[in-house]
């Protein structure tokens, strides 16, 4: 990408002036409308995850909109917004197995890198994302995201479960490639690749669209090693998957 604009590594284009014209935006899964995220609370965001109850066994399905709710989580914190998130909780009285399931629900998250929730026995008010399937509570959200609808389909129109992507890149080798760009000079990131990646999350969490650009970004022969390793270390904050874990090792 040789005609690439760059950028200032680090904090500043967070929220920067190169980027403080975009907005954060969803598509309501019920209604179909797509627009700009606008909280109810100025400056505070309140999502509410649906769960399964007291089901003894925590389903992918549930996973998958925890992670979609992270996913919202992060791109809010990015535009500068609180965030609260609230997950339905295991059962409407405090009994052993819903213990065991919190417990179990717990562990689920930090496995998944997936900032802990508070757990509610009935969506707040007012409240701004739901991430519920149908027929589960949801409250009266602006916005409600069935998990399987939560961004655009890939390419080849198969679809991209935000689950399976955090699992499978969990498992690759993008931290071996991080730990050795870690070990060269570093340079700035790329303008362009920023700007596509953090648009892609901003555009109603189209993952598959940042997927593609980390993929170009880590293939590009042009850039070099150290800028891959501040870039990879900045989308971070968005992707979850502790890239840098094995810098040092």
């Amino acid at each position: 990408m040789a005609s690439a604009v760059w950028g200032a590594a680090g904090a500043g284009l967070l929220g920067g002036r190169a980027y403080a014209g975009r907005m954060f935006r969803l598509r309501d899964t019920v209604t179909g409308r797509t627009g700009p995220v606008r909280p109810a609370r100025p400056g505070e965001l309140r999502i509410w995850v649906a769960g399964q109850g007291g089901a003894p066994v925590i389903e992918a399905a549930e996973l998958r909109s925890c992670v979609v709710a992270d996913l919202v989580r992060r791109v809010a914190e990015r535009h500068r917004l609180l965030v609260t998130t609230w997950h339905q909780a295991p059962g409407e009285e405090p009994t052993s197995a819903a213990t065991d399931r919190a417990h179990a629900l717990r562990a689920a998250w930090d496995g998944l890198n997936i900032y802990p929730a508070e757990f509610a026995a009935s969506p707040a008010d007012p409240l701004d994302v739901a991430v519920a399937r149908d027929g589960q509570a949801g409250g009266s959200p602006a916005y409600r995201l069935e998990p399987g609808d939560a961004g655009p389909q890939a390419a080849d129109g198969t679809g991209l479960d935000p689950l399976a992507l955090r699992l499978v890149l969990l498992e690759r080798h993008w931290r071996d490639l991080v730990a050795g760009w870690a070990r060269s000079p570093s340079k700035p990131m790329c303008a362009q690749y920023t700007g596509d990646i953090l648009g892609a999350f901003d555009d109603d969490l189209d993952t598959p669209a940042a997927v593609r650009s980390l993929e170009a970004l880590a293939a590009d022969p042009e850039l070099p090693a150290g800028s891959k390793f501040e870039s990879f270390a900045y989308y971070d904050q968005l992707f979850g998957l502790d890239f840098a874990r094995d810098v040092g090792r």
